[in-house]
């Protein structure tokens, strides 16, 4: 199971402005014009940065596999659902706490439900809470997955890993652009699959979102896949890589609205006891929505 994980960034800005007033002679005569004086320029934008608040968010996502064995292909598509509920607060460090707690999890396949995760795992997810070290930016400094979680709400909390879009560091305008990397383990089936992102931003500019005023934000990775997994008793390989292209809104009060995101990869898992190359090919497609 994958669950689709929003890469997706967003940013604001706030402006200010000030204002001058002409000097004037005190003199009664003889009378002078006043001295023209330049209006202040409008303070520089301020670059934004989260704080302290609570949301609810819904995740929806639709993935379709497809991959080749011994001159097959097998194809099968996955529903994922989640809503979340999350709250966030400033720590001694200077960085915020966010605490994301899991309403519901849903994770369905119409066409192939043996590769859904057991509804019991399904059902243990729903209360558990994902804690995030964050930067007032939105880099994660550290996740806390919940205690004894099973595989699939381990897969759910990496994918959380990245809610909060980073913010750029310093004051956006349309056609500021910025990059950053970095990299994450996630939970595998008897393995470890670790995925080193490269992330290209772009500020597009203000628009309407769903009735908001919010900034649109741009977002193009590039990422690889190493890693191990196991598949009926058997080690597998995994090597590989993709690209995704996501859209993401924050409000002028830094409130993260959502956004969309769509993936496309190629992962070739080797089992070397049976001397087959598997190629796995993805196409998805997510959406984040704050709610009500």
């Amino acid at each position: 199971m994958s669950l689709v994980r929003p890469i997706l960034v967003a940013s604001a800005v706030a402006f200010a402005g000030c204002a001058g007033h002409a000097a004037t002679s005190s003199a009664p005569t003889p009378s002078r014009a006043p001295a023209a004086q330049a209006p202040a320029a409008p303070a520089a934008p301020a670059p934004l940065r989260y704080g302290a608040g609570t949301g609810h968010y819904r995740l929806e996502s639709q993935s379709h596999v497809e991959q080749d064995a011994m001159g097959q292909t097998t194809a099968f598509d996955l529903v994922t659902g989640v809503v979340l509920s999350t709250a966030t607060a400033p720590d001694t460090a200077g960085n915020l706490g966010v605490a994301i707690t899991i309403d519901s999890l849903s994770i369905t396949s119409p066409t192939m439900p043996m590769a859904v995760p057991p509804a019991a795992d399904l059902a243990a997810a729903r209360g558990r809470v994902v804690r995030l070290v964050v930067s007032t930016q939105g880099q994660t400094i550290g996740l806390t997955p919940p205690d004894s979680a099973g595989v699939a709400l381990r897969q759910v909390a990496q994918g959380l890993r990245e809610f909060l879009p980073m913010l750029p560091p310093g004051a956006p305008t349309p056609g500021t652009s910025w990059s950053d990397t970095s990299s994450m383990a996630t939970p595998s089936q008897g393995g470890t699959v670790t995925v080193h992102l490269t992330r290209q931003h772009r500020v597009v500019g203000w628009e309407d979102h769903e009735g908001t005023r919010a900034l649109h934000l741009a977002t193009t990775v590039a990422y690889t896949v190493t890693g191990t997994s196991e598949a009926q008793g058997q080690s597998v390989e995994l090597s590989g890589g993709g690209q995704r292209n996501g859209d993401a809104f924050v409000t002028a009060a830094g409130v993260y609205l959502g956004g969309t995101m769509s993936d496309s990869s190629l992962v070739n898992a080797s089992i070397a006891s049976a001397g087959l190359v598997v190629p796995v090919r993805t196409r998805s497609h997510s959406s984040f929505t704050r709610l009500p």
